[in-house]
């Protein structure tokens, strides 16, 4: 994502696609109760070491590593969230301080944070595991855009791989260290759903 696109996000504010979370020194928790509502919405974008007004705080550089590693142990681990999710972490700079920014996309399946689900209502994240018609209409949501055009009876071996090499080039052309120029073909085709 180019630099101009997160500044115009940041000075939008939190909304129903933005999130903030301080955590300076930790993750908080309540950040993955927003991947969870995230992936069950619309998907959105969460940025680590800004405060809810807007302020940028950045992170301690020294705990940048392990935030990251601690972020992606977290969320490929299937008791804590299911299912496991790949979401590219990236550090960059806003007012001489590190943030983190994560994408969430939109998931194929209702997303699990710790057994619990989430949706996203304005700029607030829901538990809405006990509200029988929420969670209807989010699984309800699910499969009108999964199973409606999920295609089966095709193996990766039929899929052209010009066309998922001309993919991997693209995402190069919009970040030189995009995740998918490190994947295998069945890696992306498996972070895209």
């Amino acid at each position: 994502m180019e630099m101009n696109e997160i500044l115009t996000l940041v000075q939008g504010g939190k909304n129903i696609s933005v999130e903030f979370k301080k955590s300076t020194k930790d993750i908080t928790k309540d950040v993955y109760e927003t991947v969870g509502s995230f992936s069950n919405r619309e998907g959105g974008h969460i940025f680590l070491g800004i405060k809810d007004d807007g302020v940028v705080l950045g992170i301690d550089p020294d705990e940048i590593s392990r935030i990251r590693s601690e972020f992606v142990a977290t969320i490929n681990n299937s008791s804590k969230c299911y299912p496991p999710l790949f979401l590219p972490i990236e550090t960059i700079m806003i007012g001489g301080k590190q943030v983190l920014h994560i994408y969430v996309p939109v998931c194929a399946q209702v997303c699990r944070i710790n057994g619990r689900i989430y949706d996203r209502n304005e700029d607030s994240d829901i538990d809405i595991t006990n509200n029988s018609d929420a969670v209807y209409q989010a699984y309800a949501r699910k499969q009108g855009t999964y199973f409606v055009n999920k295609v089966t009876g095709f193996g990766i071996d039929t899929l052209r791989p010009d066309v998922i090499e001309r993919a991997r080039k693209l995402s190069r052309i919009r970040r030189n260290d995009h995740p998918w120029l490190a994947m295998s073909d069945e890696g992306i085709l498996r972070s895209e759903g």
